[in-house]
């Protein structure tokens, strides 16, 4: 079996402007802090992000105007509020916000899974959602029973970035929590890079199971989920989160922030 073992800097290095990335993880909850922290750094610039449940990634990369639009179902801090440069994007009409629903996500990354290019859902009828002049969700009637369902597009992104608990080199990974649709997201994207707190011969055979049949590179990156939890490793640093949630409208924290991991 191939080696797949990466440097994070050499992952990052394959995405180009105007890339689709996507970041797994939900919310507060094992986010790959340390990937999007290293994509901040990079040269990439006027990236389409996807969020399921995004958090801190997303909204860092937003605040250091690394982002020219965002298609998500939720983006924010949990229980420590708004996510503050998310708000201002939006309020400000600064990116291009596609809205779905959780349900609509997934389907669309289902879509690019199974290579169609849409899969129906009745998720978002009767929503505004799609009502939004920008909305790509469409709405039709079944062929067999008239039904009236939602067309979701294929969702796949050009790079996802996933952390789990342990992955061997061959990129076979296992997530211990909730894994939060990254099932789906490691077999949609184009190229599937995988953070993990530890490289092992063998890993563990428990939890959520992502093949190396999807997986481009496999990164150690321990701690790589930052101040958000990874279970059962570490709980969320909630003064970490705190402090973000507090701070990150301030450009100049941001910016140092993200450079506390440099190599």
């Amino acid at each position: 079996m191939a080696d797949k073992l990466v440097s994070l800097q050499d992952a990052v290095a394959s995405i180009r402007d105007g890339d689709q990335i996507a970041f797994g993880g939900g919310g507060l909850n094992r986010k790959p802090l340390t990937a999007a922290k290293e994509v901040a750094r990079s040269h990439a610039a006027d990236l389409r992000l996807v969020a399921f449940l995004g958090g801190p990634e997303v909204d860092l990369l937003i605040g250091l105007g690394k982002a020219s639009s965002v298609h998500f179902a939720y983006v924010g801090l949990d229980t420590f509020g708004m996510a503050p440069n998310f708000r201002k994007a939006r309020e400000q009409g600064l990116i291009e916000a596609i809205e779905a629903t959780e349900f609509i996500v997934l389907t669309g990354l289902e879509a690019a899974v199974k290579k169609v290019t849409f899969l129906p859902t009745k998720s978002a009828l009767g929503s505004d959602i799609l009502a939004l002049a920008n909305t790509p969700f469409k709405v039709f009637s079944c062929p067999l029973t008239g039904t009236e369902l939602v067309a979701v597009p294929a969702l796949q992104p050009d790079v996802a970035f996933i952390h789990v608990n342990e992955a061997d080199a061959s990129g076979n990974g296992f997530i211990h929590g909730d894994e939060f649709g990254d099932l789906l997201l490691a077999r949609a994207a184009k190229r599937t890079y995988l953070t993990a707190e530890r490289v092992v011969e063998r890993p563990a055979t428990r939890g959520h199971f992502i093949s190396r049949l999807w997986v481009d590179g496999v990164c150690e990156t321990p701690g790589g989920s930052g101040f958000t939890a990874m279970f059962p490793d570490r709980r969320l640093d909630g003064q970490g989160a705190a402090e973000y949630a507090a701070k990150a409208k301030d450009e100049a924290w941001l910016r140092s922030f993200v450079s506390e991991e440099a190599a």
